[in-house]
């Protein structure tokens, strides 16, 4: 019994140490951005991104979707898009394509600050997920452009929201989110012990042992690539900037796992709701994940040069 006790006590005390490290930045941000949404700045912003998405090859107004996805959530980018398809035709090649670049580039403010303090350069993170968005949503638009795939109209379930949210309203959402955030970190941590007292874990990060290797990380970020994949970035990155604060990981291994979950991550929760815009899975989960691991292979491969020690000087801090 006093085992028991002392185990969860040591549970509870690593969730609210991970919790508060997100909280610190988490909360300012939110507030930022629901400053902008009140204020009416996502619009404007979101001009900014119609070159890009004519770029890419799919209609400028979903530079709003993007746009809202990016600086609030993907939830944000859903009821935009609701508005939206009311008024315009849209392909299921164009929701794919811009299912893809929001699961790459979506809550940046929160996910960069979350990144920054795992000992990675914001300006790196951010440049890295924006650029990779561009790049992968013009491949997926080529791919679908040569073979013709996907040209049939659209159809989203999504309906048009109804109301504005009140700032109280925003207020307790934020608290309940805050509230399932810990608790998630609660169960995550308690699992992990669980599986590491069965045998489990350690039969789980061996199987990881073989892909992470090649792609140039370790077995000590299993469990944060494995915690990122299925949760998403904000929860393993959590664990990410626990341990790289106790200077258990490599520079290398941080630069790597990060940019892996940068690109692919919650790849659950996440991509059940692109979905729900009408996109293709083949877009949104298999091209995005060989994607990922292209890229990531590409940076294992610079990183074997001379220029490794060059790279992570400038990229990551401490």
């Amino acid at each position: 019994m006093e085992k028991s006790k002392k185990i969860l006590v040591n549970i509870f005390q690593e969730t609210t140490k991970i919790f508060w490290i997100l909280f610190k930045v988490i909360l300012p941000v939110v507030i930022i951005i629901r400053i902008l949404e009140l204020i009416g700045a996502i619009p404007f912003l979101a001009k900014f991104l119609e070159p890009l998405t004519s770029f890419i090859g799919i209609d400028g107004s979903l530079g709003l979707v993007w746009m809202a996805a990016i600086l609030v959530n993907i939830y944000a980018g859903l009821a935009a898009f609701a508005s939206l398809q009311a008024i315009f035709d849209y392909t299921i090649a164009e929701t794919t394509i811009l299912g893809l670049i929001i699961l790459i580039a979506h809550s940046l403010p929160i996910e960069v600050a979350i990144a920054q303090k795992s000992r990675i350069s914001w300006v790196f993170n951010l440049t890295f997920r924006f650029v990779n968005a561009v790049i992968a949503g013009k491949i997926l638009n080529l791919i679908f452009t040569n073979y013709n795939l996907f040209n049939e109209p659209n159809y989203s379930i999504l309906q048009v929201p109804v109301k504005d949210v009140s700032n109280l309203e925003w207020a307790i959402s934020q608290l309940q989110n805050f509230f399932l955030i810990f608790l998630i970190i609660f169960f995550i941590i308690s699992t992990i012990n669980i599986l590491k007292a069965i045998g489990v874990w350690k039969f789980i990060i061996n199987t990881l042992k073989i892909p992470l290797s090649y792609l140039g990380m370790s077995e000590k970020v299993a469990n944060i690539i494995l915690i990122g994949l299925t949760l998403g970035i904000s929860f393993g990155g959590g664990f990410l900037i626990e341990e790289s604060r106790k200077n258990n990981i490599s520079k290398k291994d941080i630069l790597l796992s990060l940019s892996f979950l940068s690109l692919c991550h919650s790849i659950i929760e996440d991509t059940i709701l692109i979905l729900l815009l009408g996109s293709h899975i083949s877009g949104i989960l298999f091209f995005r994940f060989i994607y990922t691991v292209i890229i990531i292979l590409l940076m294992k491969v610079l990183l074997e040069t001379k220029m490794q020690k060059f790279i992570l000087s400038k990229i990551t801090d401490g």
